[in-house]
């Protein structure tokens, strides 16, 4: 029933508009190569006809100018080609390559690369921020303001006046303006609304944690009552049992009251109990399964790569014989991965750690940060209690925990020691029992 209720629940959840924008959305790499061939079908003609004008109008049997301009046809070529590579995980550094490529540039495979470039202009503000936006679009304008005093390589087109120079200028500006100004709309559109859908998936596993919490402090405070029957009746029955053992001889008739007392009480604290058992029943098998441990974090890093992380699990052949030490680790690696999924989000990479060396046990949780072209993490979205709660459960072992950004290098690092020869505590023993 509660499986149906959040599977129900899952399917209502937000996602993108449009069937067509979901499936370019899943298909990447798919829609850059189609751009890559759509370009080259255009630009390989054009930089053909740029060589064959070159070798037969202008060089007229000069075989080392030709070649000389053969290969900077092939480089700008070569430069639009890399640039749409770029477009989606560096598009301001594609968009720099193919403004440079027609720099001087008056062939026919201008035409191409100045697509390109809108295309790269565009993806800026939608794969960045509107800020990269701008500073790309202050390099186009400056790129063309340079490109237009400075003379073509290859004069296909004539030399413009001064007048005509200035108003191509101003046509540039104006018409990579509108450019951006459309990725601007566009990109922010998405970000705003992956925000959004981040943000409604984030607050429906809240909504599953906090009704997991809940049982647990059910279950926690049932198993209080438990101890409480079972330490009373005990000890009511141990002392009706001395009783009645002590007077059987002297007093029969005590003896045997003293004795169906004693039954009464077991009964009843036996029919308690059996109540309180009853609401610790669960539907699932699995949660009747024993305390997790070492041996079961393998299956632990198939469920996270099953939400969308790329794990890398590295064991050095860690064993432990301390039972509740083993479980203590198991949680680690559970709250690293779950705090990855979190706030790096799906398609994070993250490696996992677990060596043992003669200082002790260590397990390090490292990820690299929220994948590129990804919104970043949604504040506000943990209570912070996570890591507290871990951190008492290391210090009950004696150990050291460590958490924090990377210095130098993106993304966040959790590294937890527990110290060679020590075993479970026995206050901490002392407090299970109690």
């Amino acid at each position: 029933m509660n499986q149906t209720a959040r599977v129900d629940s899952e399917a209502f959840l937000p996602r993108p508009p449009g069937a067509i924008r979901r499936w370019v959305a899943a298909h990447p790499r798919a829609i850059d190569i189609a751009i890559l061939v759509c370009y080259l079908i255009g630009a390989v003609p054009l930089a053909l006809l740029d060589v064959f004008t070159l070798y037969f109008d202008r060089v007229q049997g000069n075989l080392v100018a030709g070649a000389v301009y053969s290969l900077i046809v092939a480089l700008r070529l070569a430069a639009g080609t890399v640039a749409l590579l770029l477009r989606r995980r560096a598009p301001l550094l594609g968009f720099i390559i193919v403004t440079i490529s027609l720099v001087s540039d008056g062939g026919p495979l201008l035409v191409a690369n100045a697509v390109a470039s809108w295309f790269l202009l565009y993806a800026v503000p939608v794969y960045r921020d509107v800020r990269t936006g701008w500073i790309a679009y202050a390099i186009g304008v400056a790129a063309s303001i340079i490109n237009a005093y400075i003379p073509d390589i290859e004069p296909v087109f004539g030399m413009d006046t001064p007048a005509v120079t200035i108003a191509n200028v101003i046509l540039d500006a104006i018409w990579m303006l509108a450019v951006l100004l459309i990725g601007i709309n566009l990109g922010n559109r998405r970000r705003y609304l992956q925000a959004i859908i981040d943000r409604a998936h984030q607050l429906a596993r809240e909504r599953d944690q906090l009704a997991q919490l809940a049982v647990a402090e059910e279950r926690s405070r049932i198993a209080r009552e438990i101890h409480d029957i079972v330490a009373h009746s005990v000890s009511v029955m141990i002392a009706l049992s001395e009783g009645g053992a002590r007077a059987i001889e002297t007093a029969p008739a005590e003896a045997a009251n003293a004795m169906r007392r004693s039954a009464e009480t077991g009964r009843t604290a036996l029919t308690e109990m059996r109540r309180l058992l009853g609401a610790l029943q669960m539907s699932e098998a699995a949660d009747m399964a024993p305390q997790p441990g070492i041996s079961d974090i393998p299956g632990l890093v198939r469920g996270f790569e099953d939400a969308g992380l790329k794990v890398s699990l590295s064991d050095s052949g860690l064993r432990l014989d301390d039972r509740l030490q083993g479980l203590a680790i198991f949680r680690v690696v559970q709250e690293g991965l779950t705090n990855v999924l979190r706030y790096a989000g799906p398609g994070a990479r993250v490696d996992v750690t677990l060596a043992e060396d003669a200082a002790g046990s260590t397990i390090t949780v490292r990820d690299y940060g929220r994948p590129a072209n990804t919104v970043g993490p949604t504040t506000g979205v943990g209570s912070g209690r996570g890591l507290a709660g871990l951190a008492e459960r290391v210090r009950v072992f004696g150990g050291t925990i460590e958490s924090g950004p990377v210095i130098g290098e993106p993304g966040w690092r959790l590294r937890v020691l527990f110290p060679r020869a020590v075993t479970s505590p026995a206050h901490a023993v002392s407090n299970e029992e109690g």
